[in-house]
């Protein structure tokens, strides 16, 4: 198998499918024009001779169906969506590997459905990654809503890809070509109008953490998997020391710093990120 579409719920949903071996499952984040091939393309190039690699677009992004009623779904719909893929799959005792908002699905996942996850892996993720307090997420916030809540970058190709995290640090042509694929599918979709039409909590960062507080931080200590966290280590948006704190609720879990990256720590430093990867998805057998 390598891509085909799968009907998930009543869903088309598109699932990336390649490699034997142990399973890793690679859950991508939530921004418009991000899915599943743009976010793990080099690490399917990279770890398929030696593992099994599922990925898929989640609800509302890439190739997977828009939802039928045009309002943004939510984590915890992916979540469930995310399930469903994966038992029509077959998957189970898989590393579980969850970027930016894929790491709550990831995560949820392996809180939620014994047997899924035989290990963890967050990825530069804000959404798991505790707040820390007062103004010290002036900074941080300010950097994720110039990056993601700024109206004009979704006004027009050009300005799409100049604001691009990735691009802004490295030329890297087959991800601009993609990226740039990603936007015309979303103007096509109307994933853009979803997102402008998002409710407020989904985009105040300062009410996001209502959240992880209900259906994360909770639970963290049920999670009795091996788990790795990799933190970019020039990301303004998910800084190092956020994903401090969530170490430190996760007293169990490896974190690693890749230096010179940013929030794409998987493009940025490529052979960094799956040369961990590689080993942790290899040792955890």
């Amino acid at each position: 198998m390598a891509n085909f579409y799968l009907n998930v719920d009543g869903r088309r949903t598109y699932v990336t499918d390649v490699g034997v071996g142990p399973t890793i499952v690679l859950l991508h984040g939530a921004a418009v024009g991000v899915d599943s091939t743009l976010t793990w393309f080099r690490t399917i190039r990279e770890l398929s001779q030696q593992f099994r690699l599922v990925a898929f677009d989640q609800i509302g992004f890439g190739r997977t169906d828009m939802p039928l009623d045009g309002v943004y779904k939510n984590r915890l719909e992916r979540t469930y969506h995310a399930e469903s893929v994966l038992r029509e799959l077959g998957v189970t005792a898989a590393c579980l590997v969850g970027h930016s908002e894929g790491a709550f699905v990831a995560a949820r996942l392996a809180i939620t459905t014994p047997g899924i996850a035989r290990s963890l892996v967050i990825v530069t993720s804000g959404r798991t990654a505790p707040y820390l307090g007062g103004s010290n997420d002036d900074e941080w916030i300010a950097a994720c809503e110039q990056v993601y809540n700024d109206p004009n970058r979704l006004d027009s190709e050009a300005s799409f890809v100049s604001s691009d995290p990735h691009l802004s640090r490295w030329p890297d042509h087959r991800y601009e070509r993609l990226l740039r694929e990603n936007f015309q599918r979303s103007v096509k979709s109307q994933q853009i109008e979803m997102f402008r039409a998002m409710p407020e909590a989904e985009v105040d960062y300062r009410k996001y953490r209502e959240l992880q507080e209900t259906y994360i931080f909770p639970y963290l200590s049920q999670i009795n998997v091996p788990s790795l966290l990799v933190w970019a280590g020039e990301d303004p948006t998910v800084p190092v020391s956020r994903g401090v704190a969530l170490s430190e609720l996760m007293p169990d879990a490896d974190l690693q710093v890749i230096n010179d990256s940013g929030h794409y720590v998987m493009h940025d430093q490529a052979a960094a990120f799956h040369d961990l990867l590689r080993v942790f998805a290899g040792e955890d057998r």
